[in-house]
């Protein structure tokens, strides 16, 4: 068995032809969700790399109707666009709900609008406020069966402990979290990494890689990382 990890595309024309050809044929995405892209890529086009990509939208859309969710935790809003790939998913869910949280206002201001004008807001409740202290008050809204976590690098650890310790994911329910390998920094920061310059994301990158040894090695959890989307760790609570 092969265990390298070979490149399996030969250059970045034939990867983004592949990138393309799996988001069409891929479950659907609803026009409110480009709307909402392409609104985020105009007027803040600094911070807009923060919002997880069509396939990754997709992806979530596709799990979340998988596992026959209802309930839905976000930790890490940004402006609300993979709350609302989440809210495709469960639209037609009857009791569905989706609690999301941030602690920026103007974000959270696009995101608020973006839910009302999608007519969503009816099973979306964003929280504004440190992600810490809405778990400690979700014990009455959970156990929640998918919760997602794209926030502060560095928060990852104490979310995953948090969370568990909370009872706040049901048995065999899935947490997803996103971004865990950053740049590859998380398996590899020497100079072999182009990103390993870059003091700030070396750092970040040590807290996920603590945050994956966590996620491993906890005994109350199944853990998968998968190298997609900057890199993903799935883990189903036992």
């Amino acid at each position: 068995m092969k265990d390298e990890g070979p490149v399996i595309f030969p250059n970045d024309a034939v990867s983004y032809a592949v990138y393309r050809y799996c988001k069409e044929h891929s479950v659907p995405l609803p026009e409110h969700l480009f709307k909402l892209a392409q609104f985020t890529e105009e007027n803040l086009p600094e911070l807009s790399e923060m919002m997880v990509s069509g396939l990754q939208a997709q992806y979530l859309i596709w799990t979340a109707r998988s596992i026959g969710a209802k309930k839905i935790l976000e930790i890490g809003c940004f402006c609300g666009f993979s709350a609302l790939a989440f809210a495709e998913a469960l639209k037609d869910v009857e009791g569905a709900k989706i609690i999301t949280t941030d602690v920026n206002p103007k974000t959270c201001e696009i995101a608020r609008n973006a839910f009302r004008d999608a007519g969503v807001d009816n099973i979306v409740t964003l929280i504004e406020a440190p992600a810490i202290e809405t778990l400690q008050n979700l014990q009455n809204d959970g156990p929640f069966d998918l919760v997602f976590i794209d926030a502060n690098k560095d928060g990852y650890p104490d979310y995953f402990k948090t969370l568990l310790d909370l009872n706040l994911i049901r048995k065999n329910g899935i947490l997803i979290a996103d971004n865990v390998l950053k740049r590859g920094l998380v398996a590899d920061d020497s100079d072999n990494n182009p990103s390993s310059g870059d003091k700030d994301e070396v750092w970040r990158a040590s807290k996920l890689r603590e945050f994956n040894g966590l996620a491993a090695k906890d005994p109350r959890v199944e853990t998968l990382i998968l190298p997609v989307f900057d890199g993903l760790t799935l883990s189903r609570v036992l």
